[in-house]
């Protein structure tokens, strides 16, 4: 068996998230001596460097006559005069930067396309959903693994638009896909009913992992000791603002602050609403320098919250259970497939819910020890290992029946 792995989501996100998974992949086909490659080099992707795999050189470094350059010479100069990057454009930062590295990518997909045509690979699993391949693999021998990761363009298209290239390709993709992957019983069950023409026969759930208790400790250097602990991207269907009203009611009787860990720098409507909640003083954005940081971020904080409206699995649960910190989430399907027993829920669309759920973590420590202890437990039904491997099975199976 021979398995190749593409780039899509290497150049889509930086470091973690979607990307986490197939790195995790390829750390168990190098254990397991699978033959593999990776249509770019990513030993270094951790330290956001991507190589060309003959040349070595970097690949995800735009030319200095770009548009991202430009793009980041205006941000630098509104900086100097104290005025913010309009938030139209700091929406599409990644956009910009994709486009200005579109002749590496281009290229990229050509090399990934002749070695389809070439079969001699058994197995490709593209990382996201550009379309770049579908006439190369439709005169392949090569079986495709599809991984869907969740349907959120499609239960909140108002957030992506109805020109959304996913929107436009998944169903094509998921139909042409020998096998599909999702991430949770949720996701598969959202993917049958959106889409009716998939088989279910060809669809299995593999579920994801999220553990940080063997990180080392860090000391706490924030200038706050109590505070609540928000993680990642905060727009749209995160729901952010409904927690900043929650926050701000919290705010009344206790002193205490809100970690943003992630998600990039608070945006000028945040910074906005953030002040129209009183809350200026009180709610702050750090960045995540690794995994032992946020670790620690985790371990110190009064209480993890995911207020998001839709997810496709949640790591961020796993993550905060595995070191002890309490876990207060969203009422959601996917939520309570993941954490089950060792999370408290609350109704995401009702700010006075949440805030009597902060309350009570705060207050009652029979409740709040009850709940580290069940994330104790409930962390451990998960694994990378488990992960990997069964991503190997449906590789295997592929392989076998195309032998066949």
């Amino acid at each position: 068996m021979k398995v190749i792995i593409d780039h899509q989501i290497f150049f889509q996100n930086r470091f973690g998230g979607i990307s986490k998974i197939f790195m995790e992949v390829v750390r168990r086909l190098k254990e397991r001596r699978i033959e593999f490659q990776t249509s770019v080099n990513i030993d270094s992707y951790g330290k956001g460097v991507l190589k060309e795999l003959s040349s070595h050189s970097q690949i995800n470094l735009p030319d200095f006559f770009s548009l991202y350059t430009a793009y980041k010479i205006i941000q630098k100069t509104l900086s100097i005069f104290g005025f913010a990057m309009p938030e139209i454009l700091m929406k599409r930062e990644r956009g910009i930067f994709k486009f200005s590295l579109r002749k590496q990518i281009r290229i990229i997909n050509e090399q990934v396309c002749e070695k389809l045509l070439s079969n001699e690979f058994q197995i490709f699993h593209p990382t996201y959903f550009q379309s770049y391949y579908g006439d190369a693999l439709a005169r392949s021998k090569t079986k495709m693994v599809l991984t869907v990761y969740d349907l959120v363009h499609e239960l909140f298209p108002e957030y992506y638009g109805s020109s959304n290239f996913i929107l436009k390709n998944r169903k094509t993709l998921c139909e042409l896909a020998d096998h599909i992957i999702c991430i949770s019983n949720t996701t598969k069950k959202d993917l049958l009913r959106l889409y009716p023409s998939i088989s279910e026969e060809k669809v299995s759930v593999i579920y994801l992992a999220g553990d940080l208790s063997e990180e080392k400790e860090m000391d706490n250097d924030l200038p706050y000791q109590k505070y609540i602990l928000f993680v990642g991207n905060r727009s749209d269907y995160k729901n952010f603002t409904t927690l900043l009203k929650s926050f701000a009611l919290v705010r009344k009787e206790t002193e205490i602050h809100l970690l943003c860990a992630g998600g990039g720098n608070f945006s000028y409507s945040e910074k906005r609403e953030i002040g129209e909640f009183g809350l200026t003083n009180f709610v702050h954005q750090h960045s995540i320098g690794s995994d032992a940081q946020l670790a620690s971020y985790y371990r110190n904080a009064e209480m993890f919250i995911y207020p998001s409206l839709y997810e496709g699995f949640g790591i961020p649960l796993l993550e905060a259970m595995s070191v002890g910190c309490p876990v207060l989430c969203s009422q959601i399907e996917v939520f309570q497939e993941v954490a089950w027993q060792a999370a408290y829920y609350f109704d995401p669309k009702n700010p006075n819910d949440l805030k009597n759920k902060i309350n009570d973590l705060l207050n009652r420590k029979e409740l709040r020890d009850n709940l580290i202890q069940a994330g104790f437990a409930r962390v451990k039904q998960f694994s990378w290992n488990q992960c990997a491997d069964a991503h190997i099975l449906v590789y295997e199976s592929l392989t076998q029946s195309h032998a066949k």
